[in-house]
């Protein structure tokens, strides 16, 4: 791979990361909401599309690191 190459895989994982740690952020709040009211279906199944969210993102950063 060329520097131009690498550089570019380098930017979109550094993308990738960052959005991997909003992802977290937020889940982490709803997490402490949850503590409040466990019962609430809303947060729970937030919380659950954040951790689908997260999962994706680490397998688009897995498949970019093993490409190159």
């Amino acid at each position: 791979m060329n520097p131009y190459e690498q550089l570019l895989v380098n930017k979109e994982l550094e993308e990738i990361a960052k959005q991997r740690i909003e992802v977290h952020k937020k889940r982490i709040k709803l997490s402490e909401e949850l503590e409040r009211d466990f019962d609430n279906k809303d947060l729970q199944n937030r919380i659950i599309e954040l951790e689908e969210e997260s999962q994706r993102l680490k397998k688009k950063s897995e498949a970019l690191r093993d490409n190159f």
